[in-house]
C-alpha cells in the first residue's frame, strides 16, 4: 500500500496561498483530498467551449528556482502552466493546463462557457484588462491539491479536475520524482493581470526548507503557525528515513512571518521555537535545520565536544520506547510494562530490563540505550559527566538545585543562556552554590520559558532495586556509559553514575550494575 502524505493549509476564517511539500522517503506520489469537490464520474466529462492556445512564457522580478539561469526560467519537460480567469464582464469563467513545449513556449487547450471569444488572445486580453486572469507554474513532479470549477446554470459546466488549480487555493505536494530532485525545484511563479501576447512570471512566494533529525520511527505530523494579515496552521505529515531524517518544505506568501509564539513548529511529538522577526521574500529559499526530541541547545562535555539533551528521560512502555512527555516525569512504582529506571545495559542483559538484584547477571559489555530511539542517541561517559558539571566555562554556575512543576531535581543550563526573565516574578536562576531545592521554582508554564530558552531538567526519579522504586522524588540517580576498572578492588560489576540530592551532586560516583537508574539520551552537535 502506498504512503499518503497529505497537507493542507488552515487560516482562521479562509484557506491562504500556503504550500507544504515533502521530500520524505513514502511510498508513491502523495495524494491530495479536498471535501469541497462534488462526486462527479469519469465517463460525463464535457469541456465545454474549447480554444487552443501557444503562448511565450518569461520571467520577471528578482527570485530563485534551481533552474533559472538569470535572465529566463529553464523549464523541464512536464511541468505544466496553469490558466485561470473570469470574462471581462460577468461571471463567466475559463481554465485550462498548459503543457511545456520547448524555449519558454506552453501549449495546450483553455476551456470557456461560452465562444464570446474566438480567439485566446482576445479573451485573455479582456480579462487582463478586468484584472481575472491568473496564470501559474507547476513543475514537473509537483502536484496541485487545488481543483478547477467552472459554472453556469445555462451552458455545459466543465468537469471538475484535481490536477488544476482554482483561483485562491495554491497549495502544492511533491510527489516521488520531486522528491528525488530536491525541493529547491520549486519556486512558485505566477503571473497576475499582466497578459501581453504571453505571460511574465514572478515568484508568488518564499520557501522553508525543513531538515528534522531525530525523529522516531513512522509517520510525523508538521504544523507550522504563520502570519500573514492574520494567523493561520500550515499543516501535514512528513515520514522520516531510516537514520530518522525527514525534509520538507513549506511555502509562505510573500511578505509573511512565522508567528510570533512558543514552540511555532511542531514536527512529531517535537516542538521548536523559530524566529519571527523575518519577512519573506519572493521565491527566496530559506534553509532550516533542528534536531527533533532534543533541547534545542548546545552543552559543552569536552573540549571540542558539544551535545543536545532529549527532551525528557527515556522510557519504556507498551511495547515502545521513547521520551517522557516532559523533562520533570517519571515513574513512581515499578511496572512490567512501564520502565524507566534501568540496570546497567550489557550483553549479558541488553538494556537493563530485569529486576535481578545480582550484579553478575549484568556481566558484559556496554550496550547504549540510544539504539532503542535511533542513529545518533547515546549515553554520556562518566567523563563526558564530569566535564558537564566540572571543567566547563562556569560549570558550577551553570547548574542548580531546582523544583520544576511540583518536582524536585537539577536544572542545568546550556553554555550561552538568557534568562528569559519572563517566569511569573520568580527570581533569577541560582547556582549549585545554594543546595536546596527551593533555590529555584518555576510552575510548569514559568518552566517552559526557561525551557525554550534552552535549560535541561534532570528530574530526582529515585532508583529501583529489584521490583521496587525508593526515594523518587528526593533522589537520583543517571546511569554513564563507562564501567569501573575491574582492576580497582571491589569495583567487579560496577558503572559509573551521577547521583544528587538537595545536599549534593556527584558526577563520577559508582554503583552495582543491578540498580535501576534513570537514563537520558544525548545527541551530537554536527
Amino acid at each position: 500500500m502506498n504512503t499518503k502524505n497529505i497537507f493542507k493549509a488552515v487560516a482562521m476564517v479562509m484557506l491562504m496561498p500556503a504550500v507544504l511539500l515533502t521530500t520524505s522517503c513514502g511510498k508513491g506520489d502523495d495524494a491530495v483530498t479536498n471535501s469541497e469537490k462534488p462526486a462527479t464520474t469519469e465517463a460525463a466529462i464535457n469541456k465545454g467551449y474549447a480554444l487552443p492556445v501557444t503562448v511565450n512564457v518569461t520571467r520577471q522580478g528578482d527570485g530563485t528556482r534551481a533552474t533559472f539561469d538569470g535572465s529566463k526560467l529553464n523549464f523541464s519537460d512536464g511541468d505544466k502552466l496553469f490558466v485561470y480567469g473570469k470574462y471581462a464582464t460577468g461571471s463567466k469563467s475559463f481554465a485550462g493546463a498548459l503543457d511545456y513545449v520547448s524555449e519558454g513556449t506552453f501549449s495546450g487547450t483553455i476551456y470557456a462557457q461560452d465562444n464570446t471569444y474566438s480567439t485566446y488572445d482576445a479573451l485573455f486580453t479582456a480579462a487582463s484588462a478586468g484584472d481575472n486572469l491568473t496564470a501559474t507554474l507547476l513543475p514537473y513532479g509537483y502536484e496541485s491539491t487545488g481543483f478547477l470549477s467552472i459554472y453556469n446554470n445555462s451552458t455545459t459546466d466543465i468537469a471538475w479536475d484535481d490536477r488544476l488549480t482554482v483561483s485562491g487555493s495554491y497549495a502544492f505536494v511533491a510527489s516521488e520524482t520531486a522528491k528525488a530532485t530536491g525541493v529547491e525545484q520549486l519556486s512558485w511563479e505566477q503571473a497576475i493581470n499582466n497578459y501581453s501576447s504571453g505571460f511574465a512570471l514572478s515568484p508568488g512566494n518564499a520557501i522553508l526548507n525543513f531538515t528534522i533529525t531525530g525523529l522516531e520511527a513512522g509517520a510525523q505530523n508538521v504544523s507550522l503557525q504563520i502570519h500573514s494579515g492574520f494567523d493561520f496552521t500550515v499543516s501535514g505529515s512528513v515520514t522520516p528515513n531510516a537514520s530518522g531524517v525527514a525534509t520538507f518544505a513549506i511555502g509562505v506568501p510573500v511578505g509573511a512571518n512565522i508567528k510570533d509564539m512558543s514552540n511555532n513548529l511542531t514536527v512529531g511529538s517535537s516542538k521548536f521555537t523559530l524566529p519571527s522577526s523575518t519577512t519573506f521574500a519572493a521565491g527566496k529559499i530559506y534553509n532550516i535545520t533542528r534536531v527533533a526530541n532534543v533541547i534545542n541547545s548546545q552543552f559543552s562535555v569536552g573540549a571540542e565536544k558539544k551535545v543536545y539533551f532529549s527532551k525528557g528521560n527515556l522510557r519504556y512502555a507498551s511495547g515502545t520506547w521513547s521520551f517522557f512527555d516532559n523533562q520533570y516525569d517519571y515513574y513512581t512504582s515499578y511496572s512490567a510494562d512501564a520502565w524507566d529506571k534501568f540496570g546497567w545495559s550489557t550483553s549479558a542483559n541488553t538494556y537493563g530490563m530485569n529486576t535481578s538484584t545480582t550484579s553478575d547477571d549484568y556481566s558484559g559489555d556496554f550496550v547504549d540505550w540510544g539504539a532503542t530511539i535511533g542513529e545518533g542517541w547515546y549515553t554520556l561517559s562518566k567523563d563526558e559527566w564530569v566535564y558537564l558539571f566540572q571543567t566547563r566555562t562556569n560549570a558550577a554556575s551553570k547548574y542548580g538545585y531546582a523544583t520544576v512543576a511540583g518536582k524536585y531535581g537539577i536544572i542545568i543550563l546550556p553554555d550561552e543562556f538568557t534568562d528569559p526573565n519572563n517566569n511569573g516574578g520568580s527570581r533569577a536562576f541560582v547556582g549549585s552554590s545554594t543546595t536546596s531545592w527551593s533555590a529555584n521554582i518555576y510552575s510548569a508554564e514559568n518552566w517552559s520559558y526557561m525551557e525554550s530558552a534552552g535549560a535541561v531538567f534532570l528530574p530526582a526519579a529515585g532508583y529501583r532495586s529489584g521490583d521496587s522504586v525508593y526515594d523518587a522524588g528526593t533522589y537520583s540517580y543517571y546511569w554513564s556509559s563507562t564501567a569501573v576498572d575491574e582492576n580497582i578492588a571491589y569495583a567487579e560489576n560496577i558503572a559509573y553514575d551521577v547521583n544528587f540530592n538537595s545536599d549534593g551532586l556527584n558526577a563520577d560516583d559508582g554503583d552495582g550494575r543491578c540498580c535501576g537508574h534513570s537514563v537520558r539520551l544525548v545527541r551530537d552537535v554536527k
